[in-house]
């Protein structure tokens, strides 16, 4: 480590980190996408600091680590992207600074390094002037293989996407297991060797908490073992890691309630509408998914965030099955016949494997390229060591690699594009998914959120003619429905939505809602029961409810409703409010301007809360306190006609009659229906006093 900060490695870091940026720092700016609005966005477990050890009881514990981390940046940065797009960043720049370091622990351990090169020139004169370009060059290899992990565009949807920070965290924990063990392995200090060690079964504990992948690193250091250590006795470290897998598997299996059964387990396939997965269909398109990765990794264009791939069949349905089977028996053949000759080739085809080995326990995404983000160390290494290996002229291999930085940086860095917002990113994927149902939906849903109804529902009825079971388009489309007057319909595919998932606590909501409008307030509560019951710190259904508890005068359930809200969230501004208009309409005028007061010092904009203050003033008969709050409401907005109406009342009561009919001038733009008996008394009032 000492030797790793010399000053020409810490302009290497330097490199990394400005290469990175200008690569990645176009994503800092990127909206939560995808499962980022379930993890982070609607996730009231990492935005309140009493709920954080929920985290350890609510999700797997497999992901533990990452839902802290997010509540970590919920704590920093609110609902601000980029703090976590940044983290996103320095957890890539660390896996990179891994890379790096294990490379060159394991260049060193098979003494590939400069010293060990018998590729040379044959003319005296050539030898002489390339063998300085020989060691130099080849001496830069660790860094070389860390260059191209970090700009490969694989690695963008790890990165970019911001809930796969599972995938990278995993993967630094993951590569130091490994470094740490390999460096206990040939330290020969008996402290050191206690050090390393402990560190690697630390880190492998801490990626248990992350996610999955960490599962296959004792066959990973096995594989080191037999590859790496090939002329040593090595039964007791063959003997303590076989006994570390299988506490790990017990570990794994006692944090997921699972068991071997998982291996057994039919399922429905999310990565191609109507595909039933049995385990021997998906172990069938495994094999074509790891042609897909190869190809991926050698020329990666059209990536895609939600592939549809349909399952294989039989070993030619299609035939790119069987050529995936083949090629990893090649693999296989090609670790045994090179571990002697080329030891750090065939590290690298089995980290591949082996890696690649954790997505055969069957899933219903078949295929996704994060997953790629570990894999490809293995591949970089092989092929940064077999060009090496066959390329004699170094000139030509340095301009080699440089030609691969800068393509592969320039095909991350337009792939990133792809990932600012959510219809950038399910436009490019409904281009390359057309007959998806999923990118469909999710499309539909993204323009949904910036209120693009027109161009969201094309989508959203494509999700359903694809897959009329989808209940996400149904609720999705039901909103539209309901924002363009058509409550029947809306009312039509909530219920559909809710038939199909009766856990579906989004069509809950949004049919309570409907509800509500209708004055159908017994029917509503039922619903936003639900949808608390279905998640108990869903504080805008919680809201919701007292407020229907409110329309019925039920006033006590409404107050009791809205101190639970508070109780979970003390800075909930709405919550105060409406509590504040609670204890309003039951004439408790001091708990009712405690609250408003409290709702605005929340939320300085919080016109709502304005408006009651100024209802509370009046009642009080604090009529010019009244009236600042009511024009505190309408500069925040403008369009507020509640305010402009409450207002022309207290100025009619002033005798401040202009003003009045100023404000009755703004209501009647605005569509709202100004009382008759007080427009006759008003424009009576007018021409009286003129």
């Amino acid at each position: 480590m000492n030797a790793f900060l010399k000053s020409n490695n810490i302009i290497k870091c330097v490199v990394i980190i400005c290469l990175g940026l200008f690569i990645y720092g176009q994503t800092f700016h990127g909206d939560f996408v995808f499962d980022d609005l379930g993890f982070i966005v609607n996730n009231p477990l990492i935005q309140h600091f009493s709920r954080v050890s929920s985290i350890w009881h609510s999700f797997p514990l497999t992901r533990s680590i990452g839902f802290y981390s997010f509540a970590f940046n919920y704590y920093l940065n609110g609902l601000h992207p980029e703090g976590y797009h940044i983290f996103n960043f320095i957890i890539h720049l660390i896996a990179t600074i891994l890379v790096w370091l294990l490379v060159d622990l394991l260049m060193k351990i098979t003494g590939w390094f400069p010293s060990q090169s018998s590729k040379v020139p044959k003319s005296k004169k050539v030898r002489k002037a390339a063998s300085n370009t020989v060691d130099q060059l080849k001496a830069q290899a660790p860094f070389l293989v860390a260059i191209i992990f970090l700009v490969h565009p694989c690695q963008t949807q790890a990165i970019s996407y911001i809930t796969q920070r599972f995938e990278s965290m995993a993967t630094v924990f993951y590569l130091g297991a490994v470094y740490c063990y390999l460096r206990a392995r040939v330290d020969e200090k008996q402290q050191q060797k206690i050090i390393f060690f402990g560190a690697s079964i630390l880190l492998t504990f801490l990626g248990i908490l992350t996610k999955e992948v960490i599962m296959t690193v004792p066959l990973m250091i096995i594989a080191g073992e037999w590859i790496l250590f090939p002329n040593k006795d090595n039964a007791k470290f063959y003997l303590g890691l076989g006994v570390g897998g299988v506490l790990l598997y017990g570990l794994l299996s006692h944090l997921l309630h699972s068991d071997i059964s998982i291996f057994t387990q039919t399922i429905h396939s999310e990565s191609h509408d109507g595909d039933i997965l049995t385990p021997g269909r998906y172990l069938l398109t495994q094999m074509r998914v790891f042609l897909t990765f190869l190809r991926l990794l050698l020329i990666p264009i059209d990536q895609n965030m939600d592939y549809d791939y349909p399952a294989s069949t039989g070993l030619l349905s299609p035939p790119l099955t069987l050529l995936g089977l083949t090629v990893m028996g090649l693999f296989v053949a090609a670790i045994i016949k090179l571990r002697q000759t080329k030891p750090l080739i065939a590290f690298g085809l089995a980290w591949m494997l082996i890696t690649f080995s954790i997505n055969l326990a069957p899933r219903s995404n078949v295929i996704f390229e994060h997953k790629l983000y570990l894999l490809s160390f293995g591949f970089i290494l092989a092929l940064t060591v077999f060009l090496f290996e066959g390329i004699v002229n170094r000139q030509i291999l340095g301009l080699i690699f440089l030609a691969i930085t800068v393509i592969l940086s320039f095909l991350t860095y337009e792939r990133n594009h792809v990932w600012q917002n959510a219809i950038s990113l399910w436009s490019d994927t409904v281009e390359k998914s057309p007959f998806k149902s999923r990118p469909n939906c999710n499309l539909g849903f993204a323009y949904c959120q910036i209120g693009d109804y027109d161009k969201a529902l094309p989508y959203l009825n494509k999700a359903i003619e694809l897959n009329p079971k989808y209940t996400e388009a149904y609720s999705d489309r039901a909103i539209i429905e309901d924002h363009g007057g058509e409550p029947k319909e809306a009312m039509r595919d909530f219920d559909k939505a809710i038939d199909l998932n009766p856990d579906y606590a989004k069509a809950y909501v949004g049919r309570g809602a409907l509800y509500s409008r209708q004055g159908l307030y017994t029917s509503a509560i039922t619903d936003f029961s639900k949808a608390v019951e279905l998640n108990p710190y869903d504080e805008g259904s919680l809201i919701n409810l007292a407020i229907c508890y409110a329309k019925q005068r039920n006033f006590d359930q409404a107050l009791s409703v809205f101190d639970k809200v508070i109780s979970l969230d003390p800075n909930n501004s709405n919550a105060y409010f409406n509590r504040g208009s609670v204890y309003a309409q039951e004439g408790k005028l001091e708990e009712a301007l405690a609250d408003s007061k409290k709702a605005v010092k929340l939320d300085p904009q919080n016109t709502d809360a304005y408006t009651n203050l100024g209802y509370i003033y009046a009642k009080e008969n604090k009529l010019d306190e009244a009236i600042n709050y009511l024009s505190q409401a309408i500069i925040f907005n403008p369009k507020l006609a509640v305010a402009y109406n409450n207002r022309a009342i207290l100025y009619y009561q002033l005798k401040k009659y202009d003003e009045s009919w100023q404000d009755v001038k703004q209501v009647e733009g605005l569509g709202y229906q100004v009382d008759a008996k007080f427009l006759v008394n008003l424009k009576k009032a007018i021409h009286d006093g003129r």
